[in-house]
């Protein structure tokens, strides 16, 4: 899937949409677009505002260059001259280039467009007063457009039938699935290889990776290439999908109708089939089918199964491949087959180009979706789109690889969603503690988040594709489109800016990560975090050391969240944490460079607590009493220049390991009752 082929016929768009914006565009047309995309195929869609009456002569390219015309009339469409216009240069293109065209008539009766009655009456009746010379022509058009074969929305139970019922109709007009469409993948040899080096030596093989990595593309080519060895063959593609919609029995029938001419599966196990099972999502569907085929199925057979989930596949196949992205060099040809028609690009964009690359980072979906969607544009154009994309995913991109999202359980949807917001490239060990601080079974959702291609664990650290983050951002945006404040998750810095500077706080936060040096000095008000009673991660920091902003709390601070886990506050302020401070869930406190003179009063429990790391505090002149902080591992006190006392208590704790006291001037001497062991 998204992998474009090297081939001549790849210098054309596949599908073109024509339609009328405020009538379909938000309702079906970007569904049916989306959904074309999901299927590898190449659409172009244009999702600006018509300007004038005249199409532009890039939009004539887009037509000039694609196999095929998809036209969606509706009620309103014969009231743009810019579509009639339109129509008439894909008919002129299918008589001269012999262009394919779909019809399909959304809520609209087709006779009304052959007939121009109805809604096209009114509307042919306003051009005869403002454009009668162009009437006839646009008459003819529709009339002769209306005629061929088509689709009516009407003859379908809903949508979501229409469109799938549309696709496949495409598919078979474009010979989408002939293997003569898989020569020459860009990329696509070294995964293929790979694969097909396990199929000489293992009878089941699976396919494993992130959504949009390729997986289905790459078993389309070793099917075809592998085919004619075996007496017969079934590629059940969009298992999971299939399956959701109509039920295992359904694919099971399939599957048994495309082995054996008789519809039964009584002679198969005389022959030597091969099977893909593309996008399976659950073991459960892999049971179903293996109890009733595996018994027929002889020695010689080989089985496909392409997943997002690696436990999946772990039992139901001999080896597992994982399909890896491609590198630079294959995605600057993907990208320049998709972006400029050609495999080179025009110097004036190359830096661009390049900005593209990084944002794909070897992605085939990525890179062909975002060079369909910069084609034969502006350098200003690209910059606008790539600054867009930077900031929120292709809906593309974000329907295939949210589907993961969606097949995780609540508690893994949470996790993933720290992850994505807080904790990427932080230290597995670090990871593990929050979340289990948190309540989480973190060992084993970390596990389900890696199987399914969502998170790595790479040396130690907890690793996500920028692509995928991206997606999880979208997922956050979405909690509330309008209102930050009503989102679980904060890390845009001007967004956190006006919620702070508002004092817009709300019990849905859970989470704040500010990044000091990207936004103005700020003045908080004493009860901020007040309102926000679910806040578990607060973290203010600069991403450019010292350069930060000054953040101010001229009426101290009342309260932070109980339910804080971690708290970071680079130069905080004030002498002291509030008095109604609680540290019982506290993982990590880390105060740099802080105004503090003391922590808090009295013994707080502790338990929890792993690290301290108050370095750089020059006023800091006690520690509280923290004996309670039995899981204690990491204190840092560098630079504290005003210590001068250290419970004997603190230096026995049993784990720590790991103590910092350089610098501390005003700290004579060090009494310890017990060292810890772990020092």
């Amino acid at each position: 899937m998204g992998v474009a082929a090297s081939s001549s016929s790849s210098k054309k768009h596949e599908v073109f949409l024509s339609f009328r914006g405020e009538d379909t565009c938000r309702p079906f047309t970007s569904h049916l677009h989306t959904t074309l995309c999901l299927k590898g195929i190449d659409t172009f869609i244009d999702y600006e505002p018509p300007k004038g009456d005249d199409i532009s002569q890039s939009l004539i390219q887009a037509i000039q260059d694609s196999s095929l015309s998809v036209i969606v009339f509706s009620e309103n469409y014969a009231s743009s001259k810019w579509c009639l216009n339109e129509l008439i240069e894909i008919l002129r293109c299918k008589k001269e280039k012999g262009q394919l065209v779909v019809p399909i008539f959304y809520q609209v009766d087709p006779s009304h467009v052959r007939r121009q009655s109805g809604a096209y009456e009114e509307a042919f009746a306003q051009h005869l007063k403002k454009n009668p010379d162009k009437v006839d022509e646009w008459r003819k058009a529709l009339s002769e457009t209306a005629s061929l074969a088509g689709w009516d929305s009407c003859n379908c139970r809903d949508e979501a039938e229409l469109i799938q019922n549309i696709v496949s109709d495409i598919i078979k007009k474009l010979n989408h699935g002939s293997s003569s469409a898989l020569v020459n993948i860009v990329g696509i040899h070294k995964n293929c290889s790979a694969i097909e080096s396990l199929l000489e030596e293992f009878s089941t093989v699976g396919i494993w990776g992130m959504g949009g990595i390729g997986k289905t593309t790459m078993a389309k080519v070793v099917f075809a290439k592998f085919r004619p060895q075996f007496d017969n063959c079934c590629f059940l593609e969009n298992f999971r999908e299939e399956s959701e919609k109509h039920g295992l029995k359904y694919i099971h029938d399939k599957l048994v109708n495309e082995l054996s001419n008789d519809r039964s599966l009584e002679g198969l196990s005389r022959r030597k089939v091969l099977i893909v099972l593309d996008d399976v999502s659950d073991t459960r569907q892999l049971d179903y089918l293996e109890n009733e085929v595996a018994p027929f199925i002889r020695s010689g057979s080989k089985v496909i199964i392409t997943s997002r989930d690696r436990h999946v596949l772990k039992v139901r196949v001999d080896r597992i491949h994982e399909a890896t992205a491609l590198g630079h060099d294959n995605s600057l040809e993907l990208f320049n087959l998709k972006a400029f028609h050609k495999d080179g690009n025009k110097s004036e964009y190359k830096e661009l180009v390049e900005r593209a690359l990084a944002y794909a980072q070897g992605v085939p979906l990525t890179l062909t979706v975002l060079g369909s969607f910069l084609h034969s544009r502006t350098i200003e154009g690209w910059e606008s789109a790539l600054s867009k994309l930077e900031r929120r995913t292709h809906p593309v991109i974000q329907a295939v690889l949210k589907s993961s999202y969606d097949g995780l359980l609540h508690e893994e949807k949470e996790v993933f969603l720290d992850i994505a917001c807080f904790f990427k490239d932080k230290s597995e060990e670090f990871v593990l503690a929050m979340l289990e601080s948190c309540g989480f079974h973190a060992h084993i959702i970390l596990r389900t988040l890696m199987d399914k291609a969502l998170i790595r664990v790479d040396h130690g650290t907890v690793w996500m594709h920028d692509l995928i983050q991206s997606m999880a951002f979208e997922i956050v945006r979405q909690e509330c489109l309008t209102n930050p404040e009503r989102r679980s998750r904060l890390w845009n810095p001007d967004e956190i800016y006006d919620v702070l500077k508002h004092n817009q706080g709300s019990d849905a936060i859970q989470g704040i990560s500010l990044d000091l040096s990207q936004i103005r000095d700020l003045q908080l008000s004493a009860d901020t975090f007040k309102k926000m009673t679910n806040l578990r991660f607060l973290k203010f920091y600069s991403s450019c050391g010292q350069r930060s902003c000054a953040v101010n709390l001229p009426f101290g601070l009342d309260s932070f969240s109980k339910s804080l886990h971690y708290l970071q506050w680079d130069n905080f302020p004030l002498e002291s944490l509030p008095l109604s401070f609680c540290a019982e869930k506290l993982v990590e406190l880390h105060m740099p460079n802080s105004h503090l003179k003391k922590l808090w009063d009295g013994v707080q429990d502790l338990v929890n607590l792993r690290e301290i790391s108050l370095h750089g505090s020059k006023y800091l002149m006690e520690l509280p009493d923290i004996s309670t902080a039995q899981n204690l591992e990491r204190l840092y006190l560098k630079s504290c220049e005003s210590l001068s006392h250290i419970d004997p208590s603190i230096l026995s704790l049993p784990r720590l390991d790991d103590v910092s006291l350089s610098h501390c001037r005003s700290l004579k001497s060090l009494k310890i009752e017990h060292q810890s062991k772990s020092i």
